[in-house]
């Protein structure tokens, strides 16, 4: 027993060390196997569980197909845009401008029933709302490219995803859409859902159901149609881009698919071959116009296009999603109270279509390269658009560019009046008779050394009030003006809707804005000078209701006091007539139907290059803008000169055609009247009274307390001597040793001047208009009598005289003519001459 226990012992230790090895490394698979299966499974599990949370989830938070989507003459009805009269403007048949027309189950022919369920849904009458096999087919498809899987949406699932508009490319949107699918073949019959299905899916060509693509397509009701027609119209929702009837390879992919559908009914007994047979035969007729018909019918007015975007807007504002949004406007019969004045309109859109208003239009072919115009006219008293355009001639698109609301363009000097002029005289910065001079200036601090700005009259006026600036359009005065002001007017520009608080530039003044103005903003921006100085956010409707009247929302018009004194709008109105009586609107000026003139105020601008052309301005009924220029910038011809203030004019005259001349509201209190001198803006002085031009002194009307109180000191009576001139061309001031005969007692004008503008005006000789009647600037007396008959070597009084002064040898004296050769021979010495500051000023 021993021995074989030593034996057996004796074995064991005979065991090879590769197979201990082998052993120990199938002991480590096997564990490492294990393992991995055990995590392999609590993966799957923990997989499983999330995943089945997740579907739970996503079926507990979907909420169901509610009444509302479901009745579709709630979601189906057209839009109704009415004007401010109640008049309906517009029908909108859908999102996109789509084409609907509801029909009922039983006008449906049976036929066009069976073509979708054989090509879409051939176990529709079987399933609950969800088909098992066509789902497992389109999820292997999905994994494996290869296999043909058809989709897996039933009829009913394609009804979910277009009421519900929940079509995001989603496993969890799947998810969605099979319950809701079976939660809706529990409420619904096969017949209820089918009725949805034929009235809701898509068939191209901004259509949407059978009965509007059975009139579309087959100039025909679908009662009327033939089995070969149910097949042709089954055929387009799978692919309505591909399968488009109107187009020749779409129509050719229709009569493919019309094959297949019609193989598919026969297949599934829904037809019989003399059917089948007849159908194939058939020719059809396509009604090709329906492209042209569909096109003109959905082009709707500049007007309700912009209706359709302040809707979408305010309603986006009041809480909406966008998608909301757009399916309140073109999906729920919904109806929106424009402010539109029909009467107006109608001129607005006969007068941008007048070849007559558009010089050069004749000449051109192509669309792009004619001149194009905007304009919009507001009733000052409630900021209510009432009319616009966007364009030259007939509009050929909707939701189209409307350079009414959408086009930036430089405002040119259309903006003086708002950003410096209206500002400036409210804050009594400055007043009507406050005076500039318009003389060469050097503002531009990139190029000091050039003249900068220029006037568009190629000359400078001198002194001038701020009325006449406005009038003829001073660019000079108007950056003078800004300049000093400039924060303070771009922050009361923004008061207006026009933000340009980023672009302080002294350009700013005169236009130059890096982003430009609309139609639609100058309009509103001179709304307040109309008014009596509120500024309303324009608006282009006023109210939204449901199908039922229900109020969805009501659009207030918002408003502001964005000039503090009432007499502001007066005293600006009073400049602005100006512009069209005596200035450079006199193109815009109006009568109507008997004759009789209507009081206009506005403002003309034009920009760099005569790129663009402008006039805004108002009467006491409506204001109103113009825009006129191209779509590609370019230099508006000599023939469309005023082409703005001309077209502003023709289609405000026809709009006043039936309203009696009135004038502009003016408050009874805020402004006071006094006579001041025109070339100072102060009370007139005697020597005012002498000023050789005899119109020194004018009625000038001001905000109360920012009338003149001080005398002119502008205005100076001195004696000279006209035996020399300085270099500027002006007597000197007679000395104590000038006679008699050569002294003269003259009044001028004597105002300061910047040193680089008068040494620029005395070395090109560019003078202002009014510098014949400035008064020397020199403090020196005549130096020539100084020299010669006071025995004097040197400057006179002052110390110092004027080199480039000149003599004037045939000024009367007392010298006999013998020794007149020796006096005139005489060289007047080399004088250095200094600015000085205008005396005026200095005393």
């Amino acid at each position: 027993m021993a021995q074989k226990k030593r034996k057996k012992k004796k074995s064991e230790n005979d065991v090879s060390p590769v197979a201990i090895t082998l052993k120990v490394l199938w002991i480590s698979i096997s564990s490492a196997l294990k393992l991995i299966i055990a995590v392999a499974l609590i993966i799957c599990c923990i997989g499983g569980g999330l995943l089945l949370g997740v579907f739970a989830g996503c079926i507990i938070t979907t909420e169901p197909v509610t009444e509302d989507q479901l009745d579709l003459t709630y979601q189906g009805a057209p839009t109704q845009i009415l004007d401010a009269s109640g008049n309906v403007i517009a029908t909108i048949q859908g999102s996109d401008i789509i084409n609907r027309e509801l029909v009922d189950y039983d006008e449906v022919p049976t036929d066009l029933y069976n073509a979708f369920i054989a090509i879409e849904d051939e176990r529709f009458y079987s399933h609950p709302g969800v088909d098992i096999k066509r789902s497992v087919a389109a999820a292997l498809g999905f994994v494996v490219p290869s296999l043909d899987s058809h989709g897996g949406s039933t009829i009913t699932q394609q009804v979910v995803k277009n009421i519900t508009g929940d079509d995001a490319q989603s496993v969890t949107r799947k998810v969605r859409e099979q319950w809701r699918a079976l939660q809706l073949e529990k409420e619904l019959s096969k017949e209820e859902i089918l009725e949805l299905y034929v009235n809701i899916i898509y068939m191209g060509s901004n259509l949407y159901g059978v009965g509007a693509a059975s009139e579309a397509y087959f100039s025909k009701p679908i009662s009327d149609l033939s089995l070969a027609e149910c097949a042709f119209l089954a055929g387009i929702t799978n692919n309505p881009a591909r399968y488009n009837p109107l187009t020749t390879v779409g129509r050719a992919n229709c009569y493919k698919r019309q094959i297949d559908i019609l193989d598919k009914m026969l297949e599934q007994k829904l037809i019989t071959d003399e059917q089948y047979i007849e159908a194939i035969q058939e020719d059809l007729i396509i009604n090709d116009d329906y492209r042209q018909e569909a096109k003109k019918a959905a082009i709707y007015s500049y007007f309700v296009d912009a209706v359709l975007t302040d809707a979408k807007e305010a309603l986006i504002e009041a809480g909406y999603s966008k998608s909301e949004a757009t399916n309140i406007i073109y999906n729920q019969g919904i109806t929106i109270y424009s402010t539109q004045d029909s009467r107006i309109q109608k001129i607005f859109d006969e007068e941008f279509c007048n070849l007559a208003n558009f010089p050069v239009n004749h000449m051109y072919t192509s669309a792009s390269d004619m001149a194009q115009a905007a304009s919009v006219l507001i009733d000052q008293s409630n900021g209510h658009i009432l009319a616009m355009y966007g364009g030259y001639g007939e509009k050929t698109t909707s939701l189209g560019f409307n350079y009414a609301t959408d086009a930036k363009r430089q405002p040119g000097s259309s903006i003086k009046p708002i950003l410096i002029y209206g500002p400036l005289i409210d804050a009594g910065i400055i007043t009507s008779a406050t005076t500039t001079d318009d003389i060469p200036v050097f503002f531009n601090y990139q190029t000091p050394e050039e003249k900068w700005p220029k006037n568009s009259y190629s000359e400078h006026r001198g002194l001038v009030t701020t009325q006449w600036a406005i009038q003829q359009s001073s660019n000079v005065v108007a950056v003078s003006l800004f300049k000093d002001n400039m924060s303070f007017c771009l922050n009361h520009l923004k008061k207006l809707g026009i933000d340009r608080t980023n672009e302080a530039y002294l350009s700013t003044a005169l236009g130059g804005l890096e982003q430009g103005v609309s139609p639609l903003e100058i309009t509103a921006a001179y709304v307040p000078f109309a008014n009596g100085g509120t500024y309303y956010e324009p608006i282009t409707f006023t109210k939204i209701c449901d199908k039922n009247g229900g109020l969805i929302l009501s659009n207030e018009v918002k408003s502001k006091i964005v000039y503090e004194n009432a007499g502001t709008t007066t005293i600006m109105t009073d400049m602005l007539e100006s512009v069209v009586t005596s200035g450079t609107g006199s193109a815009a000026a109006i009568k109507n139907g008997a004759g009789q003139s209507i009081p206009v105020a506005g403002k003309t601008g034009t920009t760099t290059s005569s790129y663009d052309y402008w006039f805004a301005g108002y009467t006491p009924y409506y204001t109103c803008s113009v825009w006129y220029g191209y779509e590609m910038q370019k230099t508006i011809t000599t023939a469309e000169k005023g082409a703005a203030a001309k077209l502003w004019a023709a289609v405000m005259s026809r709009v006043h055609e039936a309203l009696s001349p009135k004038n502009f509201t003016t408050p009874s209190t805020g402004t006071v009247s006094c006579t001041i001198c025109k070339y100072s803006g102060m009370l007139p002085s005697a020597a005012c009274y002498k000023d050789p031009r005899g119109n020194c002194i004018i009625n000038g009307t001001f905000l109360a307390g920012t009338e003149p109180t001080q005398t002119c000191t502008l205005h100076q009576t001195i004696t000279i001597c006209v035996r020399a001139t300085d270099e500027a061309g002006k007597y000197y001031r007679a000395s104590e040793y000038c006679q008699e005969y050569t002294k003269r007692e003259i009044t001028g004008t004597y105002r300061e001047i910047p040193e680089a503008s008068y040494i620029y005006m005395t070395t090109k000789k560019e003078y202002p208009r009014d510098w014949d009647y400035e008064l020397t600037h020199s403090l020196d007396v005549c130096p020539f009598c100084t020299q010669v008959f006071g025995g004097i070597t040197g400057g006179g009084n002052s110390g110092g005289g004027n080199s480039g002064g000149t003599t004037t040898p045939n000024a009367p004296d007392v010298i006999d003519a013998s020794s007149m050769n020796t006096i005139t021979s005489v060289v007047l010495p080399s004088y250095s001459w200094s600015f000085n500051s205008c005396l005026y000023k200095r005393r």
